[in-house]
């Protein structure tokens, strides 16, 4: 993530009370999200039993945020804890919008999927087409770039300090942009890849990435708790982010309140500028990886592991399961999510602590949906 930089080397380390649990129910049906009606839950998950391991691990890591578990299309678990706000008292809820940073990476690459679809674009080409004075583009292809095999290495990740048009971050960013020869066609995450590709996105649509975002995810599936960083909302509670002064204390005691440049937003175009709530994210997710946004040939081609790191699409993608995560602003983000869509785990926390990893225990509480 783009950010100051103790912060963006505190984020390339992590790469190598109470709201009363809610009982299981069904997601509302349709189309999009491939939930159904159904209230009937897995004979093989003790709900109770379940509820109370996971209660558990939330209180081990004193975690401030939203978790939510589905099982087979239905909510298996979700609670919240902590404050949305220390300073106005207020608490993180169901509703909370949290910033959800590098997830959405996932989201821009089903959003330029939909062009390949279109015939608009080719996965194999040229970044040259589109960005002919970035170092190196007539060897880079979208494909690796997806990948994160562009062999692009920005030097901070910070851009420009002041707010500025997609098109104006994006020629900052050019001018600090390296081509490392080392990393072409090897995984090295660099987020400016997928800065690039939402600037790709607007060259070969004419639109504004967030107006495709807008269209694509809130509009279609209807979303009541999605925000892009920048804007405000009556309506939408965004979670402010923490952080402790020592990075490896993990007490949460919110007096380290994360503060955020107005302009740092628009710098993470496509790759960390949107506040979602957890059940909006599941919803997202849902549609890129099993709905119908994208065909079945789509899907395979994006979703693909494209090197020993397993990342592809902005997923990391392991067997008949994905895996992604944020961090960043004083927030840490969670999502794994079945094949199939029927299973996932969102965590979304505004408490961002080294000492207090939430990815661990994300991925044993997606183990126990399967294996208890």
């Amino acid at each position: 993530m783009k950010n100051r930089i103790k912060v963006w080397l505190i984020s390339f380390l992590c790469t190598t009370i109470l709201i009363p649990t809610l009982p299981i129910s069904s997601i509302s049906a349709d189309d999009t999200t491939g939930a159904n009606e159904s209230t009937d839950v897995s004979e093989n998950i003790d709900q109770d039993e379940f509820a109370s391991k996971v209660d558990n691990l939330l209180t081990q890591k004193d975690f401030s945020g939203t978790i939510l578990v589905i099982k087979d299309g239905k909510v298996l678990y979700q609670t919240s804890r902590g404050y949305a706000n220390f300073a106005k008292g207020r608490m993180n809820t169901e509703h909370t919008a949290y910033e959800i940073d590098s997830i959405q990476k996932a989201l821009t690459a089903a959003l330029l999927m939909k062009q390949v679809e279109k015939g608009k674009l080719k996965l194999s080409d040229k970044l040259s087409k589109f960005y002919p004075d970035v170092p190196g583009s007539k060897k880079i292809t979208i494909r690796q770039m997806l990948d994160m095999k562009s062999g692009l290495v920005m030097s901070n990740q910070i851009g420009p300090d002041s707010v500025m048009s997609d098109d104006h971050i994006l020629n900052n960013d050019i001018k600090k942009l390296h081509f490392s020869r080392i990393y072409y066609n090897r995984w090295f995450y660099s987020p400016i890849n997928y800065n690039l590709l939402s600037g790709v996105l607007e060259k070969v649509t004419g639109k504004s990435y967030r107006y495709l975002f807008t269209k694509a995810y809130i509009d279609k599936l209807k979303l009541k708790h999605t925000i892009f960083a920048y804007d405000r909302s009556p309506q939408i509670e965004k979670a402010a982010g923490y952080s402790n002064v020592d990075p490896l204390s993990p007490r949460a005691n919110y007096h380290n309140a994360f503060r955020t440049n107005r302009y740092y937003t628009y710098d993470e175009l496509g790759t960390g500028q949107v506040y979602m709530s957890a059940m909006d994210l599941y919803k997202a997710e849902h549609y890129i990886v099993s709905g119908t946004m994208l065909s079945k040939k789509s899907k395979k081609e994006l979703f693909k592991s494209g090197s020993s790191s397993s990342y592809g699409g902005g997923f990391y993608n392991g067997n008949n399961n994905k895996f992604a995560n944020g961090w960043g602003y004083g927030f840490q983000t969670v999502v794994h999510i079945s094949d199939n869509g029927k299973d996932s785990v969102v965590v979304l926390e505004n408490y961002q602590r080294l000492a207090a990893d939430i990815k661990p225990t994300a991925s044993q509480i997606y183990s126990m949906l399967n294996n208890n």
